[in-house]
């Protein structure tokens, strides 16, 4: 009996050491990296695009409503032939964002990079969240002297809160010697206080 008891002990000890092996919590994964919050749109958040001045002002519009979204889309397809029907969009998820980039050339253009929302601290420490609209305007090569005013439609994600745009902009690179002898023709700036002017108007208002 005596000879018994250590051959026991040890296979107890192996046991619980297997046990305690086995058991426990396993190791944390790691994080999941988050979403980058200005990822590019979307091709299917793009709505519209056009350059025959139904908006021929330079513009940066957000609209949170049907009404508003009616008289935008009139209004931007109002020097077509034929206008496309508006798309549907559910303003409880979403709103519109309208870029004009006012009188420029045909080989100009306007786009919504990217859009999304913003965490900012604030003075007294405090966080901030915003939306932020990165805006990209390209100026072509000028091998026509015509009025043109690019202006593009998108959706994004609701937001009841401010909106800021951040705007780029850039040449093309691969333009012909004889582009160069056009004459330069400066893009019209934004409206005076439009952004102010979105910011401002009641949640549901219409956008002028």
């Amino acid at each position: 009996m005596q000879r018994l008891i250590p051959w026991t002990i040890a296979i107890l000890t192996a046991l619980l050491l297997v046990a305690c092996r086995g058991g426990g919590d396993p190791p944390p994964l790691p994080p999941e990296p988050e979403p980058d919050p200005l990822a590019p749109l979307a091709s299917s958040a793009r709505l519209y695009y056009d350059n025959s001045g139904g908006i021929a002002d330079s513009i940066r519009m957000v609209v949170r409503d049907e009404a508003g979204w009616e008289d935008l889309w009139t209004r931007a397809t109002s020097r077509q032939t034929s206008p496309p029907p508006r798309p549907q969009v559910d303003f409880e998820e979403e709103m519109v964002v309208a870029v004009g980039a006012g009188r420029m050339t045909p080989q100009d253009r306007i786009q919504v990079d990217s859009a999304g929302y913003y965490d900012e601290r604030t003075v007294d420490g405090a966080e901030q969240q915003y939306f932020l609209v990165v805006v990209r305007t390209v100026h072509g090569c000028r091998r026509l002297d015509s009025d043109a005013f690019p202006l593009e439609i998108v959706k994004v994600p609701r937001f009841e809160g401010a909106v800021r745009w951040e705007e780029r902009t850039e040449r093309e690179t691969d333009c012909q010697e004889e582009a160069r002898f056009l004459p330069e023709r400066p893009a019209t700036p934004p409206l005076s206080g439009v952004a102010d002017l979105v910011h401002s108007l009641p949640l549901g208002a219409a956008h002028p």
